[in-house]
């Protein structure tokens, strides 16, 4: 079956924009850029790579998999570093860890190694769990599978959330009331619930199928809970992230602590086949910084140069990323202007995937090959980062598509042994869950403030929605949910502007009254317009956030 939604059925006409990138632009003595010719524009950017002492690789989720094999290998070949990484997002060292030991090297058709999760599996299941994960706005052929489900098989869906959204209530879903922060504590507990959890766990065991998302990547301990629930009952567990290229990014080894095929960057076996297909000798071996270490590295002058393809600093809440493109070189791949092109030292106009050809590994594992839609001369990522290396002196071999794809292929899936995932130290919250009532797995008042939920709505203010005003202004406006006690505690009717702040910045909306939000959570979305969460309060989910009127209450 074929499924699109809304946003990928409508939102391309951003490249075709006015701010489009067409040819390479380098800054001149003045600090101005101006346009230059490929070959001056591939020199120089080579030179200032040459010079660095150390250099990072910063690749946001959306490129190809065959891009993002290219910059993994540049990254390692061309500038000698495991400092790269595609997660321009809230992150940490256990999502590494969940993604080498029970991602990585799977997928449904075999060609990245073990079975895995299945769009037909959710359609079947008797019961799906969703933790951290939003599947209307975060990834919406998965609620449309699941819809399909629930009203064709009755799936039983239940999600671990501060609140019932829009998309739960039509699949008709059961809400088990969590504080962002507190997932791990809830998974927990459901696994020792003896009775209100029976009906989840016994569909779990029947079955079942669980689906994190990648916010819980910033909870301590909660990919560990869920896949002890997933071997206590014996659930299926996946992984779906929001962006398109994340799953391919894993697998090709964008990021710093895996080789392509999952392979351990650690392991000096898996070295070693690398650089025997590579045609190289040995590869490096220092540990890999993930994104923030790339920032903080190049704030404090240990790296000096940084490669970026598809980055928004928006995204990120790192304060210091503005610092980082400041103090270093800055080579920008990009498609369209941006606040990284508008520092960047050299911008290497790259094509769109509506010009050009290649593949996406899904959250299947499933590869889902592309063609070009338009014909134009348009270069992608992988064969301008070849161009770089070989101005570099480096044999890349990331020109075509068959050149990576053979290499590819030659490699296979790590057959080795894969990385353990241990837990995390776990939040001190801890209270029983019941899904069958609505009590709540955390009252998290006991402190000023209010926690944060938050997760970015399927549209929003993200640039792809550029130039289709009338889809974008389908966008749910900025709300500030909150329950009734919290607004009375907050003083605020419902519609009324309220300020939520932080020590970096404060928005500014108006209030929606949602009646089973968890107590002390309020929720807002993280990129709408007048509501940018990440780059104006500097916070994520979990974080406290102060919310008053305009009389200060």
């Amino acid at each position: 079956e074929e499924w699109n939604c809304d946003k990928g059925r409508w939102a391309f006409q951003s490249t075709t924009l006015r701010d489009r990138l067409t040819v390479p632009l380098v800054r001149d003595e003045h600090g101005d850029l101006r346009a230059a010719g490929w070959p001056e524009a591939l020199e120089v950017a080579a030179a200032g790579l040459r010079r660095a002492r150390n250099a990072g690789v910063l690749v946001g989720g959306r490129v190809s998999a065959e891009d993002a094999y290219a910059y993994g290998k540049f990254a390692r070949i061309a500038l000698n570093t495991n400092d790269i990484d595609f997660r321009v997002r809230p992150h940490s060292a256990e999502e590494v860890a969940f993604l080498a030991s029970h991602v990585v090297a799977t997928g449904v058709d075999g060609l990245l190694g073990s079975a895995a999760v299945s769009y037909l599996d959710l359609e079947k299941a008797k019961a799906v769990l969703l933790v951290g994960f939003e599947p209307e706005d975060e990834s919406p052929i998965v609620f449309l599978r699941l819809r399909k489900g629930v009203r064709t098989n009755r799936t039983a869906v239940y999600a671990v959330a501060p609140f019932s959204t829009r998309g739960l209530d039509k699949l008709s879903g059961v809400l088990v009331p969590t504080a962002p922060g507190s997932e791990t504590a809830a998974l927990d507990d459901l696994a020792r619930s003896e009775v209100g959890a029976q009906a989840l766990l016994s569909g779990l065991g029947d079955g079942g199928v669980i689906l994190v998302g990648e916010r819980l990547a910033t909870v301590p301990g909660a990919l560990a809970a869920a896949v002890r629930l997933s071997e206590q009952t014996g659930a299926r567990l996946a992984w779906i992230p929001r962006r398109a290229g994340e799953r391919g990014a894993v697998e090709t080894g964008a990021i710093g602590a895996l080789l392509p095929g999952g392979r351990p960057a650690s392991s000096a076996a898996a070295r070693t086949q690398v650089a025997e297909v590579w045609d190289v000798v040995g590869l490096p071996d220092t540990p890999g910084r993930d994104t923030d270490g790339i920032i903080d590295a190049a704030c404090s002058g240990e790296i000096d140069a940084l490669v970026i393809g598809g980055l928004d600093p928006a995204d990120l809440s790192n304060p210091r990323v503005e610092e980082a493109l400041a103090k270093t070189f800055v080579v920008s791949l990009e498609v369209r202007e941006s606040a990284v092109t508008a520092v960047a030292d050299v911008v290497l106009p790259v094509a769109p995937h509506s010009e050009k050809s290649g593949s996406f590994v899904n959250w299947e594992g499933r590869l889902r090959r592309f063609e070009a839609a338009v014909e134009t001369n348009s270069m992608s990522d992988h064969r301008v980062l070849d161009l770089v290396a070989d101005e570099l002196g480096a044999f890349l071999e990331t020109r075509t598509q068959e050149q990576i794809h053979a290499q590819f292929d030659e490699l296979g899936p790590w057959r080795g042994e894969r990385a353990s995932h241990e837990p995390a130290t776990t939040g001190t919250t801890t209270s029983s869950t019941d899904v069958a009532t609505t009590d709540v797995a955390t009252s998290p008042t006991d402190r000023e403030g209010f926690v944060l939920a938050t997760w970015a709505t399927l549209l929003d203010a993200g640039r792809m929605q550029d130039g289709e005003p009338f889809l974008a202004g389908t966008a749910p406006a900025a709300v500030l949910k909150v329950n009734a006690a919290g607004a009375q505690q907050i003083g605020a009717a419902q519609g009324e502007l309220v300020t939520v702040s932080t020590a970096r910045g404060c928005v500014t909306v108006p209030v929606q009254v949602v009646d089973d939000m968890v107590d002390g959570v309020v929720w807002l979305p993280t990129n709408s317009a007048g509501c940018a969460v990440r780059a104006t309060l500097g916070v994520d989910a979990g974080a406290r956030v102060t919310v008053t009127t305009e009389g200060g209450r």
